[in-house]
């Protein structure tokens, strides 16, 4: 994966004037149309509201380009203090991205099932400044691991550069594993644990209580260290856009994300690493258990480090390394 250039978040603030959109008029994305958004089954989503990709093209045999609009105040992926693309707008790109090259150029199903095993992104700050327009961003992927088992897409790994005009946004790298689809009702019809209370808003860079994934822990997991329940609750119309039979990778990057604040609190920090590893199905109707551990860092910036794990049933299901920046 090409290594993004780290840029300093702390230099601009949310009351400079709004930057102009970078790299405007390059020739490189005249081939791309941001005016409407794919087709919502060829992302998995269910909503046309949270569909981000615009257009695709093949560019040769396994390298693909696909354009992506960025919405500047999207209702749960909102900007971080005020400046800042949420970065987390990246992973669903990639996500959503990689489920449509899997349809449409490698002959998936539409009905058959995506899980994410592993994906990490980097993303330059400076590159995710808010701008006087929605962001349109451009995705240059190429499948470095394909594999069939019986005529069928078994799994697909997609590496991408991310570049937002001519400027170099970040990259990031998606492994997929595909399998037949699963029972439509999965999910539906209650049988979940009991959501405990959410730990408070602000501490975890939220407004609104129903938008926390960290829950209290209760007196059986106790209240030591950095240690959550997972919040599960699959009436949330963003991270439980449709029926599912587990927990959402998507989900797990929001508790990791979380995580990183509310243990770098009060300051609002902003990702611009971050590599996991989805082990195991997390199962919805069991407790499932988030931890963070604080690492070292491997300079003398500011920047904070932290590994952040999904346990469920004793098992380790979620693994992720976060890299934050501090923004505030």
């Amino acid at each position: 994966m090409r290594k993004a250039t780290r840029v300093s978040p702390t230099d601009p603030t949310p009351t400079l004037p709004l930057p102009p959109d970078p790299g405007t008029t390059a020739d490189l994305d005249l081939d791309l149309d941001f005016v409407r958004t794919a087709p919502r089954h060829l992302v998995a989503r269910s909503a046309v509201a949270e569909v981000l990709i615009t257009d695709w093209r093949r560019l040769g045999p396994d390298t693909f380009r696909l354009g992506a609009q960025w919405p500047r105040a999207h209702h749960f992926y909102a900007p971080v203090a005020g400046t800042w693309y949420d970065p987390l707008l990246a992973a669903e790109s990639l996500r959503q991205a990689s489920v449509l090259v899997g349809q449409t150029y490698y002959g998936v199903p539409a009905d058959h099932h995506f899980t994410i095993a592993e994906l990490e992104f980097e993303v330059v700050p400076g590159a995710l400044l808010l701008g006087a327009r929605p962001a349109e961003m451009r995705l240059e992927f190429t499948a470095t691991d394909v594999r069939r088992s019986g005529g069928t897409l078994a799994a697909l790994t997609l590496q991408a550069d991310l570049l937002r005009g001519a400027d170099f946004a970040g990259a990031g790298r998606l492994t997929l594993r595909i399998s037949d689809r699963r029972d439509p009702a999965a999910g539906e019809g209650g049988g979940y644990p009991p959501l405990p209370d959410p730990v408070p808003p602000a501490v975890v860079g939220r407004l609104d209580a129903h938008d926390v994934v960290l829950g209290v822990p209760g007196p059986a997991a106790g209240r030591r260290g950095l240690t959550w329940d997972l919040r599960i609750d699959p009436g949330h119309p963003v991270l439980f856009d449709h029926p599912a039979g587990d927990v959402p990778g998507m989900v797990l990057l929001e508790a990791a994300r979380q995580a990183v604040q509310a243990a770098c609190a009060p300051y609002r920090v902003l990702p611009v690493e971050l590599r996991s590893a989805f082990h195991h199905p997390v199962a919805l109707a069991t407790p499932c258990h988030i931890s963070a551990t604080r690492l070292p860092t491997q300079d003398a910036t500011e920047d904070a480090a932290l590994r952040v794990t999904a346990w469920q049933s004793n098992r380790l299901t979620f693994d992720s390394l976060v890299v934050a920046s501090i923004c505030d």
